[in-house]
């Protein structure tokens, strides 16, 4: 089984669907991530061409700590019209063939993530077949995001932070960091797997919320409501 994570930026893919990305690699299935671009002008202090290089470094690392393949698009920052991005996407789903396909939720505030969102739609909405699409929580998509579904990450928990931890932005937000963090990734993230935990009644859980009419691959093991 293929798995196709969607992220708008290097990080997003890893920090909204580490978890999941870990364990199914543990199973044995194929994990792709494409970042549709780098995000090389997030940096606060490094020009982007140097923050760019730094990024592909960091993206490689993670997947590596995950277990999966990481895939750039090409594209620089900021992200194009979803209609220019579409066909790009496509064309990987088409590659791949993925039997799950993960990407950001349309209610953000960030516009690169409204448009990541809707390139991706339109990508699947030309496959030839019908393809699952499931969106995991992101603290910068939370409007209108209700979670249905849980998948217990606990086992693979460390790992998911290791591979967060290569990245420079996420380790700015850490409690030790004497840098300023804009966005508090640790914070949130650690906090919701422990709350999303509860929820799914285990210690650590990923909460996702399907599109209309997606089912998930039973092997995977998401608690679905």
């Amino acid at each position: 089984m293929t798995i196709l994570i969607v992220g708008a930026h290097a990080l997003d893919a890893e920090i909204m669907a580490g978890g999941l990305a870990a364990r199914a690699a543990r199973d044995g299935h194929r994990v792709v991530l494409l970042h549709l671009s780098r995000g090389e002008r997030g940096h606060p202090t490094l020009p982007p061409t140097r923050f760019a290089r730094q990024l592909d470094d960091e993206m490689d690392r993670a997947a590596r700590v995950l277990g999966v393949e990481s895939r750039w698009s090409g594209l620089p920052a900021p992200i194009p019209h979803p209609d220019e991005i579409a066909p790009l996407v496509a064309a990987h789903v088409e590659e791949l063939d993925p039997a799950l396909l993960v990407t950001h939720w349309k209610g953000s505030w960030h516009r690169s993530h409204r448009r990541s969102h809707a390139a991706t739609l339109a990508a699947v909405h030309q496959s030839h077949r019908r393809i699952p699409v499931i969106y995991p929580e992101n603290c910068e998509d939370l409007d209108g995001f209700l979670p249905d579904c849980f998948l217990p990450i606990s086992d693979v928990y460390e790992s998911w932070l290791e591979a967060l931890r290569c990245y420079e932005l996420f380790r700015r937000s850490e409690p030790d960091s004497k840098a300023h963090s804009e966005i508090p990734y640790w914070s949130f993230y650690t906090a919701t797997a422990r709350v999303r935990g509860l929820q799914a009644g285990v210690d650590m859980a990923g909460a996702f919320m399907r599109e209309a009419g997606s089912e998930i691959p039973s092997e995977l093991g998401f608690r679905c409501r």
